[in-house]
């Protein structure tokens, strides 16, 4: 089992390059990844940094920030634009002329236009190979973050499943008693109103009505539907891979038959204990939220 959220770093490094890598996950409802990069990426980088990702992490916000910085000093990557400088440096004196100015063009006006300076673009053929070094030893500190995380999740969640448990094997051994006595008190009430005969009544007509009377507060189908869904659970929760979106689903299965079992119930007793699994049920889920 492991969380959606955990965090981890990774770096790498060549002669001209330093690359540090941080990664950090959150919840969500599908797998989303964001880039952060103060380069322009190319996008053969991006799916290969996406695949990368792919291959550990299966649900969750997944935010990437790359960090670049040259060996050499950071002015060593900047360089003129010649070509563009020229043509400045022609449509001013050109401009010069036309209006009637006098003065020379000198290089403080070619360097006040946009682009005459520029940044040098990054060799990616060289930096490619070396961020998804950095990225692997970082989702590899991600990786065991969510474990650890989701090992803490699983832990409180087996000791609500625990008490779940418990209440139904309680609400289980306690419903035919209170049926029973449900069923004795539902005949006392009719012999005190006399006869089949003194009510005007055939005993075929009064026998359905107990009958239904009595199975309406049967719980049996829901208890064997809730002991399935909680064998599928705690299945589930020894499994590999992305398991949150399953949970979620037997969380919403149990809830409904914990729902059918108190509205049926019979007694103050066992409407406690179906509180109580209430409770739980909704304490793991706030865990499953957690889950990948």
């Amino acid at each position: 089992m492991r969380s959606m959220t955990g965090y981890g770093e990774g770096a790498a490094h060549s002669s001209e390059t330093e690359l540090h890598i941080q990664v950090k996950t959150l919840n969500h409802r599908f797998f989303q990844l964001q880039i952060i990069c103060a380069e322009d990426m190319p996008w053969e980088i991006e799916k290969e940094i996406e695949k990368t990702v792919r291959r550990r992490i299966h649900r969750g916000k997944v935010v990437i920030t790359v960090q670049m910085i040259d060996s050499q000093t950071e002015s060593a990557r900047v360089e003129p634009d010649l070509q563009k400088a020229y043509a400045y440096h022609q449509s001013l004196e050109k401009l010069a002329q036309s209006l009637g100015l006098s003065g020379e063009v000198n290089l403080s006006h070619v360097l006040g236009m946009p682009g005459v300076l520029r940044e040098k673009q990054r060799a990616w053929e060289k930096n490619g190979p070396l961020l998804l070094q950095a990225l692997k030893q970082a989702l590899s500190h991600v990786s065991r973050s969510r474990k650890t995380e989701g090992d803490k999740h699983k832990n409180e969640i087996v000791g609500h499943l625990q008490q779940i448990q418990s209440a139904a094997q309680y609400i289980e051994q306690a419903f035919p008693v209170c049926q029973q006595k449900y069923r004795d008190k539902i005949q006392e009430e009719f012999d005190k109103l006399g006869s089949c005969e003194e009510l005007g009544l055939s005993a075929n007509q009064v026998n359905p009505k107990l009958a239904l009377m009595v199975t309406k507060g049967d719980v049996t189908e829901e208890i064997v539907r809730f002991k399935s869904h909680l064998a599928q659970f705690k299945q589930t929760i020894r499994e590999r891979g992305a398991i949150g979106k399953k949970l979620g689903f037997l969380l919403q299965e149990l809830q409904r038959e914990t729902n059918t079992i108190g509205a049926k119930s019979l007694s103050s007793e066992i409407s406690s204990r179906v509180v109580e699994m209430k409770d739980n049920i909704e304490k793991i889920r706030e865990q499953a939220y957690n889950i990948e």
